[in-house]
């Protein structure tokens, strides 16, 4: 189970706003720009690192009444450098440095979005793509949950290491949110 791993292995975080966190739920990808700093981290990724995901403030819509925290796990199935092909608001060469996750465990009510590619889903609306967030980040560990169990993450940075002592206290809030994951049809295990 996922919990074991994530206590016997430890995990990292990855931040980013909700509608790239909403591109990863149909692609079961999470792309990084090609600076050196990202690029270095990007190399250090292996098959099978587990990764938390830290929905910030949205960076494409405007709205203000979406939380903000840990939103889902995932365990890495591959690395691949290549276009980001659920791109809409950016560039799709802007973040070629890509891994693929092999399996996800999103804690929010994932079985009301749409499995619509991003683009598709941009095209209906602001409106449309808020309720399909609102939906992803139900259930997320919040800043004030973290603050209260003293485990509260950085907000900064794309990627970061999480202390062991965080570790442990995260996993606590994790357990009870999770559900099965979302398996990647395309990496085999």
């Amino acid at each position: 189970m996922i919990i074991e791993e994530m206590r016997k292995k430890g995990f990292k975080k990855l931040t980013g706003p909700p509608e790239d966190w909403l591109k990863t739920f149909t692609s079961m990808e999470w792309g990084f720009r090609e600076k050196e700093r990202l690029k270095k981290e990007w190399e250090k990724i292996q098959p099978g690192d587990i990764f938390i995901f830290h929905s910030m403030k949205p960076e494409y819509i405007a709205v203000d009444s979406l939380p903000t925290g840990i939103i889902g796990v995932g365990v890495v199935g591959d690395k691949k450098i290549g276009i980001d092909e659920e791109a809409y608001f950016e560039d799709k060469n802007l973040r070629p440095l890509r891994i693929v996750f092999k399996e996800i465990w999103w804690f929010g009510e994932y079985e009301k979005i749409s499995r619509e590619k991003f683009p598709e889903k941009a095209r209906k609306g602001t409106d449309f793509l808020i309720r399909e967030i609102y939906y992803l980040l139900k259930n997320c560990i919040t800043f004030q949950e973290m603050r209260e169990h003293d485990c509260v993450i950085s907000t900064q940075g794309a990627i970061q290491n999480v202390s062991r002592e965080k570790q442990l206290k995260l996993i606590e809030l994790i357990r009870p949110r999770l559900r099965e994951p979302i398996v990647n049809p395309t990496i085999s295990s």
